[in-house]
């Protein structure tokens, strides 16, 4: 799947010729020949997918230490004026570039921004496209405050570097979490440099919706969020009304992966914790009911 991933960055449409960008590769430790594959694919001028852009492909092999770790190493490799993150299971689509370009371009003063995206999964053996829980927000500027109900944007953001040369420096990913940690990643720095992120109303990237996702474990999920709110509250001064909505939001979540779990006395103990903070509300509502009723019995019905 590297090789579909890399194709879609080097086949980036920009209107501007002069516009160049580098990929960083940072291989944390995998044991496969994802090596032997970069190299004779991109950067082996015999191959029919050589061509000068491969050229701005620089490739790291480090020991093992997840997603965090791995992606700070990056930033320590970055030269860019802009860095952007990406998985090597999901696909920029041609636009992707040209589009976060000429929103830099337009808002010279936003230091963190993003595009849309959707999600591409296997439905009875077809591939399908679904919006993602993104796609209502309007383009525009949105502080910390948007992100207190959890991670809107996974690590599908771009910062301007000069973030990393400021007095409070940029706020690296906590490599003590690799479920979560985007959201933590984004949260404090949008948080201590009291900055916005610019969110633009064009969807730019399909995420690659499989099973293997490290969304896909529940009870692994349930717990980094626990532990990932209990970060956010100890480390920042958040008010008493902003810890209301990010803790009745996290038993939400957690309500909801007990749900799709199966388990329903979890699922309903987050729900009575998510109330306790959340209230009666449409939603709330909703999501007792189908935690009474069960999982399997929803399936039925539909």
């Amino acid at each position: 799947m590297i090789v579909a991933t890399l194709d879609s960055i080097f086949n980036q449409k920009l209107e501007d010729k002069t516009i160049s960008y580098e990929v960083i590769v940072v291989d944390d430790g995998s044991t496969d020949n994802t090596r032997e594959i970069i190299e004779k694919t991109f950067l082996d001028k015999n191959s029919t997918k050589f061509e000068p852009r491969s050229s701005h492909l620089r490739y790291f092999q480090k020991d093992n230490e997840e997603r965090s770790a791995a992606r700070n190493f990056g930033i320590s490799k970055a030269k860019g004026n802009y860095i952007l993150f990406f998985d090597s299971d999901d696909f920029m689509q041609s636009h992707h570039l040209q589009t976060l370009y000429t929103a830099i371009k337009k808002n010279p003063k936003a230091q963190f921004l993003t595009t849309k995206f959707e999600f591409e999964a296997k439905v009875n053996g077809e591939s399908k496209i679904f919006p993602s829980h993104i796609s209502h927000l309007k383009e525009g500027f949105y502080d910390y405050k948007l992100i207190l109900e959890g991670s809107y944007f996974g690590t599908l953001v771009c910062f301007d570097r000069k973030l990393i040369e400021t007095e409070e420096g940029l706020k690296p990913f906590p490599t003590e979490f690799n479920i979560c940690e985007d959201w933590i990643f984004l949260f404090r720095n949008l948080y201590t440099h009291k900055i916005p992120i610019y969110v633009i109303d064009k969807t730019t990237i399909t995420v690659n919706d499989h099973p293997n996702r490290s969304m896909a474990d529940n009870q692994k999920v349930i717990l980094a969020r626990l532990e990932a709110t209990t970060f956010l509250e100890n480390e920042l001064s958040l008010s008493d009304a902003e810890l209301k909505i990010l803790k009745g939001h996290s038993y939400q979540f957690c309500a909801v992966h007990s749900y799709i779990d199966k388990n329903r006395k979890q699922a309903f103990d987050f729900w009575k914790k998510m109330v306790s903070y959340l209230g009666y509300t449409k939603n709330t509502i909703i999501l007792g009911i189908k935690i009474l009723i069960g999982k399997n019995f929803v399936e039925k019905l539909k």
